[in-house]
């Protein structure tokens, strides 16, 4: 747990908070060896793609087409790739910077999000936020993911308030009287980090000197997501769970027919075992609406007492 020691003072402190509550860990020593100023100045100036640029100010994005480069006479320059000097020059004007998907132009980062992954269990997106002194990036806002806030240089001051609804699984924008009165406001200085449970909505506003922090963000798989996919396994399992419902002209009772199939369905997921399920199948965006030849839902279509036998005729 060494590099997740590097987020948290405190491991049974995370246990306890996990999705429930934030805290704020102190006294974690220096981030130099896997981000800080000098490295976000060097990857300002890498013509990183605009995909990983965005740019705030006072809450607001900016449009991308004020830091979008020249791309000159070559006719080979199709990607679109942001200029580090337009992009310096709104971050001295009080614009925040954000660098994203850091994992995939840093090898420091990335080789710390991938240790933080086999720590954790879950995917590890890393971000950068350099905002001047006495600005706001984001206007208020929760994460669909929980993320944890290093901070690597400077101050920032946090204000955190309890979730609009628990444990989201949609973004969506937040209302102004939506926000109660905050249930952790700190000041986040080097060295320390924050915690935040997703779903939590918070606002940063850096102090008197510029701030520079890194949040990692931990993206694990929804129960929701696991029983998506068994249910696509069922469906292939099951005839009955592929028809549709009776037309009104029939004399069928759906009430009775709604109760067979959920205990299809209930078969089904009491014959799949734990260890079978891939967690790593189930990252995908969106799980697909059959399963493929060698998807997750396509394994768990015979329960593993049947491993190897040769698939009989559909049952019910």
């Amino acid at each position: 747990m060494d590099s997740l020691l590097r987020l948290v003072d405190d491991l049974p402190t995370l246990r306890t908070a996990w999705e429930r509550e934030p805290f704020v860990s102190t006294g974690l020593g220096d981030f130099g060896d896997v981000f800080s100023l000098e490295t976000a100045e060097r990857l300002i100036h890498s013509s990183l793609p605009m995909t990983a640029v965005r740019l705030f100010r006072d809450g607001e994005l900016l449009p991308a087409e004020r830091v979008l480069r020249n791309r000159g006479s070559n006719p080979r320059s199709r990607e679109k790739l942001a200029d580090g000097t337009k992009v310096a020059d709104l971050v001295a004007g009080g614009a925040t910077l954000t660098l994203e998907e850091l994992q995939n132009h840093s090898p420091e980062v990335a080789r710390f999000a991938a240790a933080v992954a086999r720590e954790t269990g879950y995917e590890a997106d890393c971000t950068a936020f350099l905002t001047p002194p006495r600005a706001r990036g984001a206007a208020p806002h929760f994460d669909l993911v929980g993320i944890f806030l290093r901070q690597l240089h400077g101050s920032k001051r946090w204000r955190v308030s309890a979730p609009v609804r628990r444990l989201p699984s949609r973004a969506r924008a937040v209302d102004p009287s939506e926000v109660g009165e905050p249930v952790l406001d700190v000041v986040l200085k080097e060295g320390e980090c924050l915690y935040l449970p997703r779903g939590f909505v918070h606002v940063g506003d850096t102090t008197d000197e510029p701030s520079l922090h890194l949040s990692i963000g931990l993206r694990g798989v929804t129960w929701e997501r696991v029983l998506r996919s068994l249910l696509a396994g069922a469906a292939e399992r099951f005839e009955p769970l592929r028809e549709v419902l009776p037309p009104a002209f029939s004399d069928l009772d759906r009430a009775a027919l709604y109760r067979e199939r959920v205990e299809l369905l209930a078969k089904h997921l009491a014959d799949v075992e734990w260890s079978r399920v891939s967690l790593d199948m189930l990252r995908a965006e969106q799980p697909p609406a059959a399963p493929a030849p060698g998807s997750l839902a396509a394994s768990l279509l015979r329960p593993a007492a049947a491993e190897g036998a040769q698939p009989g005729p559909e049952r019910p």
